[in-house]
């Protein structure tokens, strides 16, 4: 990256992880989130944080730099906040990358801030005034980064214009209260290609214009823009490489995902960044044997 690029930092309880340093992608691990996640949700409501501590270690060892942590279950938003305590408490207990603090109960976020160890992320904020309002002061007064969604009150934009407008806005703001550059993210958001046929182009317009214009990072859940499609997990893989082409620095996604992996190890080889391609070899070897040769016929 350039040397007038924000790198924004993020420690977990002994890992740091920085954020726009490199080409390759800093990965979020997103299996700490019980949306559409039976077994999660149950393991969150009958308190089994061993489920989550598994989840955590098993993330990490697939290659997450920095873990997302979401205990919001519906009908159980009065036991969110101390579900968030202990959650991240328990996976700090086993895994010492970041974490990324993601409700949407912005008390259950300053409950979390207070008992994590490091420097984690907020996810997230929009460009909603009264998400704006409530989760700007929390970036300022504990001093960690903050991730924006390009959205408003009127939703998810379908265009890229409106999301560049939206995502200055955000940085305006931010700046405005004294949080800077380098304690900011920005999404973009993808809208799924089989209903929206500029999902793709809108997000990667995106990406360019808050990487080359805006000079911010950026993170960006990768699942949404394959939903409705065969083969999803490579044309996950393959949205990705297009994002990271358009300077993308961070993503949401499963490391256990192989195709997701694959992008991410062939990045760093790609850009110079994996010397003599040594990371790439380990992961094909490891994950990609090669097929036996066949027996000689006596």
């Amino acid at each position: 990256m350039s040397t007038d690029f924000p790198i924004v930092k993020l420690v977990g309880s002994k890992k740091t992880v920085l954020v726009g340093a490199t080409k390759r992608p800093i990965l979020i691990g997103e299996r700490i989130n019980p949306t559409n996640r039976k077994k999660l949700m149950e393991a969150i409501k009958a308190k089994d944080f061993a489920y989550i501590q598994n989840e955590a270690k098993n993330q990490v060892a697939a290659g997450a730099d920095c873990l997302d942590v979401n205990v919001g279950v519906p009908g159980e938003d009065e036991h969110e906040k101390s579900n968030m305590i202990t959650a991240i408490q328990a996976v700090q207990e086993v895994v010492d990358v970041p974490l990324s603090l993601d409700s949407s109960n912005p008390a259950v976020i300053e409950a979390g801030l207070k008992v994590v160890k490091g420097r984690p992320m907020i996810n997230s904020t929009t460009g909603e005034e009264k998400r704006l309002a409530a989760i700007l002061p929390l970036a300022k007064e504990y001093n960690v980064p903050v991730l924006g969604l390009a959205l408003d009150d009127a939703g998810i934009p379908a265009q890229a214009a409106r999301r560049m407008d939206i995502a200055k806005m955000i940085k305006e703001r931010a700046n405005k209260m004294g949080i800077q550059d380098d304690q900011l993210l920005i999404d973009p958001l993808a809208l799924a290609c089989a209903t929206s046929p500029e999902g793709g182009k809108a997000s990667l317009d995106t990406i360019g214009y808050i990487r080359n214009t805006l000079k911010l990072n950026t993170s960006i859940g990768l699942s949404n823009i394959s939903f409705g499609m065969p083969e999803r997990p490579r044309l996950n893989a393959a949205f990705l490489l297009l994002c990271v082409g358009q300077g993308l620095t961070s993503f949401i996604g499963n490391p256990m995902d192989k195709d997701i992996q694959f992008a991410v190890k062939s990045t760093g080889l790609m850009w110079g960044e994996d010397k003599y391609g040594m990371n790439y070899v380990r992961y094909c070897k490891a994950n990609f044997p090669a097929p036996e040769a066949p027996k000689k016929v006596a």
